[in-house]
């Protein structure tokens, strides 16, 4: 059982988790799956835009990437039931897998938009399972007290891989083709797959004797349901991703296109741009002092962040654009962090995955946010769309955060 308490010193390490030989091998693993998903995001969005010149089947393909995570309370109970190395192994052989596919087909001219699509949704499914899985497996390797830094640093990792992955993708599929990118998509998850092998965990408790897997799903809505401030995080994060997070994956490669008149280079720059702010954000997390009010910043940057789309949507200038994105990121990793290490924090030991699970669950609102995006983004514009989604993400909050007392006292 990981330790209730510890110095004050040793809680604001960053680095502290790093110290756990297991935790090292997660997050060589984190970065390799996340290089891959990121990769194939900018790739399969830039293909999809070029291949139907349409920015709804761009929302629909960001629809299919996160639908999936209507299943996290179901993927969150197997990971509270199950060997949870195992999970993230299959997952990444399943990714791997279905990259391979996609270079084969593009080689032999046969990839069509529908084979983009059921790829998008078999990974998908694979990420469902490892999102549920990924940041349960951290909080049990490593003590209570360093949670927070154990789960900051997993988001740096994919920050940084926000930076990374657009500009491989973005500047190497102009040079090598989507089979050469889709070739280092499943090498990335081959990486993330060996990184596991050598990796020893504890299992999870297991389920109370003679529970059904229908019975754990329940207990584990239930547990979130008591819990008033648990239960603000989640609703926190279905907010941002159904008005916020579009913006992400559905209009910067509109914007980038027709807004900012660039090419799919300038496309990953605005992408890099967000990854640099959302690299940083966690990290500020990490190392801020025990006497911060994690639950009144969490308050804070979840408006802040879709204030600054509102300035991005009436730039047309290029750097400008970049600069925004950078602080607009910024306050979006630092709204992930907080939420998921809170949760985690908040949690008890044999409820991780199913809290984990719901998480992702609060990911399904995504992709109705992509596909009314795309659609509103069609019929007025990319900028326009991004001002609504905007408005009314800032308005929401400022009404949740009001009912989530709870939240910002404890």
């Amino acid at each position: 059982m990981p330790e209730a308490e510890a110095p004050s010193t040793e809680r604001r390490q960053f680095l502290a988790a790093w110290r756990y030989p297991q935790f090292r091998l997660l997050f060589i693993s984190s970065m390799g799956t996340f290089i891959g998903r990121w990769m194939e995001t900018v790739v399969g969005a830039w293909l999809v835009l070029e291949m139907t010149d349409s920015p709804l089947m761009v929302g629909l393909l960001g629809t299919c990437r996160f639908v999936s995570m209507l299943l996290g309370p179901f993927c969150g109970t197997i990971a509270d039931r199950f060997n949870r190395r195992k999970i993230l192994i299959t997952v990444q052989v399943v990714y791997a897998f279905s990259a391979l596919i996609i270079m084969v087909l593009f080689q032999a001219s046969h990839l069509e938009v529908w084979h983009l699509f059921l790829f998008t949704l078999v990974g998908g499914v694979s990420y469902t399972f490892d999102y549920s899985t990924r940041h349960a497996t951290a909080a049990d390797i490593v003590k209570r007290h360093h949670v927070v830094a154990a789960i900051s640093l997993l988001f740096v990792a994919q920050g940084s891989t926000t930076i990374l992955g657009p500009l491989l993708g973005g500047s190497l599929l102009e040079v090598i083709g989507a089979s050469g990118c889709f070739a280092l998509i499943a090498a990335s998850f081959c990486l993330s797959f060996f990184s596991l092998l050598p990796m020893k965990i504890e299992p999870p408790p297991g389920p109370v004797a003679r529970e059904s897997m229908w019975q754990s799903l329940v207990a584990g809505f239930r547990y979130l349901g008591q819990d008033r401030a648990l239960s603000a995080l989640i609703l926190i994060a279905a907010l941002v991703n159904l008005f916020v997070f579009p913006y992400w994956f559905t209009l910067i490669p509109v914007f980038a296109r027709d807004v900012l008149h660039t090419e799919v280079i300038g496309y990953s720059l605005l992408m890099a741009a967000i990854g640099l702010g959302n690299t940083v954000g966690p990290f500020l997390i990490a190392i801020m002092p025990d006497s911060i009010r994690r639950g009144r910043l969490l308050a804070a940057v979840t408006i802040a962040w879709p204030t600054m789309l509102v300035l991005f949507a009436f730039s047309r200038l290029f750097p400008l654009s970049l600069v925004i994105l950078v602080v607009a990121g910024l306050n979006q990793g630092m709204c992930m962090a907080l939420i998921q290490s809170l949760l985690l924090m908040w949690s008890t030991e044999e409820m991780r995955g199913r809290v984990s699970g719901v998480r992702a669950f609060a990911v399904g609102t995504l992709p109705l946010g992509n596909l009314l995006t795309g659609a509103g983004a069609g019929f007025w514009g990319a900028p326009t769309m991004l001002l609504v989604n905007s408005a009314a993400a800032i308005v929401i909050a400022i009404i949740l955060i009001a009912w989530a007392s709870t939240l910002r006292k404890r």
